[in-house]
């Protein structure tokens, strides 16, 4: 990893900012004093960017003896600085001798050789963060005037799919950023289970076809049904209204412009890139990723994403699983874990199967990612969004 020398003008400046912000004096700016990735990182440390370093070790610590399953990597950045990163090595192929999943390959979960990383690369499964990076690309092509904004209808969008019942047609754009779709769909059940529609959709060539053959049971709108064949439409619909192909049109407007130059995008079996949890990448340029988000959409002074786009993205529209008690919001495929309150800042993040979670608190100038193969039906696990939160933002936000 490379270090940047810094005056000690910018070095004074950065101390100052922390004191003030750990006083609650100010809020943090998010372009102030960030550090933009090149190559590499820029390296830091928690006790110079203001953080608990006793609390990280000891999560560190915690993960590394499995006590919170199988995390394979942990990165905590602050205003573009990394403070914290670790990777964790697991034996899946031990662990989950005893399980069975009814998917061929590629969607052959259990395979270590393809699964969480990509062969002997560092490329991990992302699963459906996938959705978090599709939505970002539907944001842009809106910016770039290449879709014609949230209001366009399904019947619209995918013309060449036919779609002949009237309410499928009129579903409109929002309504599948933000899964509410009303289309008939359980994908609450088993991933290893064909009731769950999302394992029953790998089982067919075309994943979009047998979402568009389900009933609309509910108003566009009404109610959070969580859809991973309603992302992968949002692919089709990307690739469909601009021409390129979902994953090369993410190179050109996306992972190009922050410096994400290594990573893996299977295909669905219809031909469209696998919007739903097909990406692959590593855990320092999925923070890239995030990073982005938390600096409102801009890269080193160049707007990637619009700030509206990412304002909108983080935004609660509906409320997910309201029968829980758990107060989660979604936004357009992205998940909102805590708003802001008297008593800690927000957070909002992507969600992966398994433990993949790029997450982001706007205020405090600080991401963190955590990827993981957490994966059975029969574990029992903190979340790493709510570790992460307990151990780290609390201290910082309070």
């Amino acid at each position: 990893m490379i270090h940047r020398e810094r005056s000690v003008f910018e070095m004074i400046n950065r101390i100052i900012l922390v004191g003030l912000c750990q006083l609650g004096a100010v809020s943090a700016p998010l372009s102030a004093d960030i550090s933009w990735p090149q190559s590499e990182w820029v390296q830091s440390d928690p006790t110079s960017e203001g953080m608990d370093a006793e609390a990280i070790d000891q999560l560190d610590a915690e993960i590394r003896a499995g006590v919170h399953g199988n995390i394979d990597s942990m990165m905590i950045v602050r205003f573009g600085r990394v403070v914290f990163q670790a990777g964790y090595e697991r034996d899946y192929t031990e662990q989950h001798q005893d399980l069975n999943h009814p998917s061929a390959a590629p969607w052959d979960y259990l395979n270590p050789e393809a699964y969480p990383f990509r062969g002997s690369t560092r490329l991990h499964s992302l699963q459906s963060v996938s959705k978090s990076v599709i939505s970002a690309l539907i944001g842009i092509a809106i910016d770039r005037g290449e879709l014609p904004g949230l209001d366009a209808t399904l019947g619209e969008l995918l013309p060449h799919r036919n779609i002949v019942d009237p309410a499928l047609r009129a579903i409109r754009l929002e309504n599948l950023l933000t899964m509410t779709s009303g289309v008939q769909w359980d994908e609450e059940t088993s991933y290893f289970d064909l009731i769950n529609d999302a394992t029953a959709s790998e089982a067919t060539e075309d994943w979009v076809d047998f979402l568009l053959k389900k009933p609309r049971i509910k108003k566009p709108g009404e109610e959070f049904n969580y859809n991973s064949a309603v992302s992968q439409s949002l692919s089709e619909i990307l690739a469909t209204a601009t021409g390129v192909p979902t994953n090369i049109y993410a190179e050109r407007h996306l992972f190009d412009p922050i410096g994400i130059n290594d990573y893996y995008w299977n295909d669905a079996p219809e031909g469209f890139s696998n919007a739903g949890g097909g990406l692959f990448m590593a855990a320092a340029d999925l923070a890239r990723f995030t990073l982005l988000f938390a600096q409102q959409g801009e890269w080193n002074g160049r707007q990637v994403i619009s700030r509206e786009w990412v304002e909108r993205s983080r935004t609660a529209w509906v409320t997910a699983y309201p029968d829980s008690g758990l107060d989660w919001g979604y936004g357009y495929q992205w998940w909102i874990y805590r708003q802001p309150s008297q008593s800690g800042s927000g957070m909002y993040g992507g969600w992966g199967w398994g433990g993949q979670f790029p997450l982001v608190v706007p205020d405090l100038g600080l991401v963190a990612v955590f990827t993981g193969w957490n994966i059975r039906d029969d574990a029992d696990y903190a979340y790493p969004f709510d570790l992460f939160y307990d151990r780290v933002v609390l201290p910082l936000s309070q």
